[in-house]
């Protein structure tokens, strides 16, 4: 199981705080498109792999464009928007 949180507007566009997902093994990249089909809002392209920074378990950083990252059973996953406030 991966548990995925939202910051700022992907929140808003996903209607959650958090989802958990049962598939592992997914890249970074698949990761977003399965949320972006799962969005609760219109404008699921409020966030894309080109817009959205990705940190697991708490402590990696990187662009959800990293398509070789692989996540794993028990990975916590933070979905921040590039364009969030302070």
């Amino acid at each position: 199981m991966i548990n995925v949180r939202f910051l700022g507007h992907i929140k808003t566009t996903m209607g959650s705080e958090q989802v958990e997902l049962p598939q592992s093994g997914l890249s970074v990249g698949e990761l977003i498109e399965i949320l972006r089909t799962m969005a609760k809002r219109d404008e699921r392209a409020g966030f894309s792999k080109f817009n959205t920074l990705v940190v697991v378990n708490d402590g990696e950083v990187l662009p959800a464009s990293q398509e070789g990252r692989l996540l794993n059973d028990g990975d916590d996953v933070l979905l921040v928007p590039i364009s969030h406030g302070g």
